[in-house]
């Protein structure tokens, strides 16, 4: 796992993605100029993620699957590296 500090709440991923904290209950994962808001409850040292079944970057763009399916990875990667551990709920919408 390589995981960097970019800022207060922020930090970069060795793939390239950059998750970011975006309000109270929002995270903003970065990837190749596209960027994608999840709603996420958060805890003490826990936080809870909610996925889409069907992920859409927020300009409506579809995720491809190829990089969907290592968001988990990613998100528990960097959310390790900040001492938390992250769940997930898939949602269908």
């Amino acid at each position: 796992m390589s995981v960097r500090e970019l800022g207060s709440q922020e930090a970069q991923h060795d793939s390239g993605a950059i998750l970011r904290s975006a309000g109270r209950e929002a995270m903003q994962l970065e990837y190749g100029g596209h960027t994608l808001t999840l709603d996420v409850d958060r805890g003490v040292g826990r936080d809870l993620f909610y996925l889409s079944t069907t992920l859409r970057w927020d300009d409506g763009a579809e995720v491809p699957r190829t990089f969907g399916d290592k968001i988990p990875s990613i998100i528990r990667e960097i959310e390790q590296f900040w001492g938390s551990e992250p769940e997930f709920r898939t949602l269908s919408r």
